[in-house]
């Protein structure tokens, strides 16, 4: 029986395309709201990942709604790694009144700019770069 090859980086799903760590973790909370798996280990055991993996994905549903909003809008899949699980994890340990705010440091510098003040004018930053002009101009 040959053996099939797994490619175990769920985020990089192709050649310059990432997957966004809020959509996987709300696809998968909804496999398990659905009952497609009978539990997060299940999960684990069908992608051929641990369950302390999905866990840390599935952890990223407790930012902020808004945090999860401003995330969601870079679409998936992303073009480059602009947002990855690793740095929001850090966004737990914060109060949810603060995420956004930390949001924004990690973000403005990966989207190309050179200082926070800067506005998107780079055409290869596209919708995002408009949907983060209105959201930075909105008073917090």
């Amino acid at each position: 029986m040959p053996v099939v090859p797994f490619n175990h980086n769920l985020i990089k799903i192709g050649k310059r395309q990432y997957r966004n760590p809020i959509y996987l973790a709300q696809e998968w909370r909804e496999a398990l709201d659905n009952n497609k798996y009978a539990s997060p280990a299940a999960l684990a055991r069908s992608l051929k990942i641990s369950r302390a993996r999905v866990t840390q994905i599935m952890n990223l549903l407790d930012l902020s709604p808004e945090a999860i909003t401003l995330i969601s809008s870079l679409g998936d899949p992303l073009r480059k790694p602009v947002i990855t699980e690793r740095s929001l994890r850090q966004l737990l340990e914060i109060a949810p009144e603060k995420q956004v705010e930390q949001l924004k440091i990690i973000l403005l510098p990966r989207l190309m700019l050179t200082s926070p003040t800067a506005r998107f004018k780079s055409p290869r930053v596209g919708l995002t770069g408009q949907f983060l002009n209105s959201y930075l101009r909105r008073k917090h």
